[in-house]
């Protein structure tokens, strides 16, 4: 029994894990500077604490905004917000 309920959250995990993972960035040309749009996004507030490239290949910000906790994804190649967090 104890095996079963463990085989079941094991696999609702696994389930679940694609839906945590950030949109996917393909864009062709050339990216903006992290540098710039590290720029464009603390002059609308955005405090930068960490900043990645996700697996998907975007720009992603951890921080906060208004005090909130925040992890967002952008466009590599437009600057654009594609996905927000918000705790």
């Amino acid at each position: 029994m104890v095996r079963m309920a463990i085989a079941v959250g094991i696999l609702t995990f696994a389930l679940a894990a694609p839906a945590l993972a950030g949109p996917k960035c393909t864009g062709t040309g050339e990216k903006l500077a992290e540098a710039k749009v590290q720029d464009m996004y603390k002059a609308m507030g955005y405090e930068i604490q960490r900043w990645k490239i996700s697996s998907g290949g975007c720009y992603e910000i951890y921080g906060r905004l208004n005090g909130k906790k925040v992890e967002t994804y952008i466009d590599p190649w437009t600057g654009a917000k594609l996905e927000e967090h918000v705790e």
